[in-house]
């Protein structure tokens, strides 16, 4: 899986935790299963949720949540239908449950509900191309979870996707949209997330888990490696933590550390009860570049080779046709003369 953010409107990744006292004691369970990408035992329990509490809101936001990283991690938005559902639900539950004028505790996580699925609304109109869209939702995203912070300050998961929103919209979204005139926010953005890692929940590992890419795309790569090795500590067997900290050392050009990362991320991937052929790709083709850079052209030639001997095999996305053509680029740089 290469996590990225793409023109990353959004990825509220810590749409979780037990900050207020609306939020259900099985959070902490359901996000322990997505960080470790145990992700149909998450749907599972919330489908059931669900159907005990006739649609509660609870259990749908966080299944929306959980379909998100889904969706990400698979690279496939063959949830997109229900996921897209959800969410309109959501934003029409919470805005019929905020006309009762809610005490302010119950108020803020509304707004944190509608807020966050106005994000993985606009991340996912960016993902698939829906720029404008994106941005008319992502300025809506902001505007609800700042009233969820005015109303509960505690509330740490809305400053991850607020500080997620201000970092890459002076990045990639200003860029995308062509808005030269938008201020740089990242130091803003970087320093709401930082307060969400301050989280007593699991949810601070999520927000971790942000920062890291954050921190690396930002060029403080030993800042961002210090919180790639404690979300592993926290993690040791996640794929989606091991992804993060290899990408680290990647970015630094640390290629030794790098290489070592990126091969103990392979076992974790052929580990798994279904190897996902698209990880498996994408992780093959990272360690041939890193032995190209490292000068062992042989090693390099020999792991480009084995990607292309199965490349009939893999899903036919447009990130896994440019592996390929890298495995290809690098298979052919790589040929003894």
């Amino acid at each position: 899986m290469r996590v990225t953010v793409l023109i990353g409107l959004w990825m509220v990744l810590g749409g979780w935790g037990r900050s207020t006292a609306q939020s259900p004691l099985w959070v902490e369970d359901v996000m322990e299963w997505t960080i470790n990408g145990q992700f149909a035992r998450a749907e599972h329990f919330l489908q059931e949720q669900i159907a005990a509490t006739d649609s509660a809101l609870a259990p749908c936001f966080y299944l929306s949540s959980v379909l998100n990283s889904k969706m990400t991690d698979h690279e496939s938005y063959a949830d997109a239908p229900q996921f897209v559902r959800l969410l309109h639900f959501i934003i029409g539950q919470s805005s019929q449950q905020l006309k009762a004028s809610p005490a302010d505790s119950l108020r803020a996580r509304l707004y944190f509900y509608r807020g966050s699925a106005y994000g993985y609304l606009a991340y996912y109109q960016g993902q698939t191309g829906q720029w404008f869209k994106a941005l008319k939702n992502g300025l809506k995203a902001v505007d609800n979870l700042k009233k969820a912070v005015a109303l509960d300050s505690t509330l740490y998961e809305a400053y991850l996707g607020l500080g997620t929103y201000k970092y890459w919209r002076s990045t990639k979204l200003k860029f995308a949209l062509w808005l030269p005139f938008v201020p740089d926010t990242r130091k803003e953005g970087i320093s709401d997330i930082k307060r969400a890692v301050r989280s007593p929940s699991n949810s601070r590992y999520m927000a971790m888990h942000q920062l890291i890419y954050i921190l690396t795309d930002y060029g403080k790569y030993d800042e961002a490696l210090a919180y790639a090795q404690e979300a592993l500590k926290a993690f040791p067997n996640s794929v989606f933590m091991q992804w993060a900290y290899a990408h680290t050392y990647f970015k630094a050009h640390r290629y030794p550390q790098a290489l070592a990362a990126y091969e103990h991320l392979l076992e974790l991937i052929e580990a798994q009860p279904q190897v996902n052929a698209s990880h498996w790709l994408a992780c093959q083709v990272r360690i041939a570049e890193i032995l190209r850079r490292l000068g062992r052209k042989q090693q390099a030639h020999q792991r480009s080779a084995k990607v292309l001997q199965r490349k009939d095999t893999f899903p036919n996305t447009a990130l896994n046709q440019k592996r390929l053509e890298r495995a290809q680029e690098i298979f052919d740089q790589t040929a003894s003369r």
